[in-house]
C-alpha cells in the first residue's frame, strides 16, 4: 500500500502559484513552521489551522486551531464553512483565513 500523494497549490495571496507536493496520509496546514503547508504571511490563518487525513480511499479535512478547538476564522471547502471532519475530493478549493488553496490527491507510484 503506497503513501498518499497530496498536492496543495496556493491560489491566492503572497505565495500564489506555490505548490506543496507531499507523500503523507496526514498533513497540517497553517502558520507554524512545523506545518506541512506553511502559510506565514496571513495573520487570519491559525498556527495549526486545518488537517487533511486519508482513511481508506477517502480524504477528510478538519478545522483544528488552538488546542484543536477550531481556528478563529474557520475553514471553508468551496464556499461552505466546515465544523467537523468533512470529506474532501480532489480538485476542491479550501479557504484558510484569506488564502485559497487547491487540494489534489492520488496514489504515489512505487519505485
Amino acid at each position: 500500500m503506497g503513501l498518499t500523494a497530496i498536492k496543495i497549490t496556493i491560489m491566492s495571496g503572497a505565495d500564489d502559484g506555490k505548490v506543496f507536493e507531499l507523500e503523507k496520509n496526514h498533513i497540517m496546514l497553517g502558520r507554524h513552521t512545523d506545518d506541512d503547508v506553511f502559510l506565514p504571511y496571513d495573520s487570519r490563518v491559525s498556527r495549526h489551522h486545518a488537517r487533511i487525513t486519508k482513511k481508506g480511499d477517502s480524504y477528510f479535512i478538519e478545522d483544528v486551531g488552538p488546542e484543536e478547538k477550531g481556528s478563529t476564522n474557520g475553514t471553508y471547502v468551496e464556499d461552505k464553512k466546515i465544523g467537523t471532519k468533512t470529506a474532501i475530493s480532489s480538485g476542491e478549493m479550501i479557504l484558510l483565513g484569506n488564502v485559497w488553496v487547491k487540494f489534489e490527491s492520488g496514489t504515489a507510484k512505487a519505485g
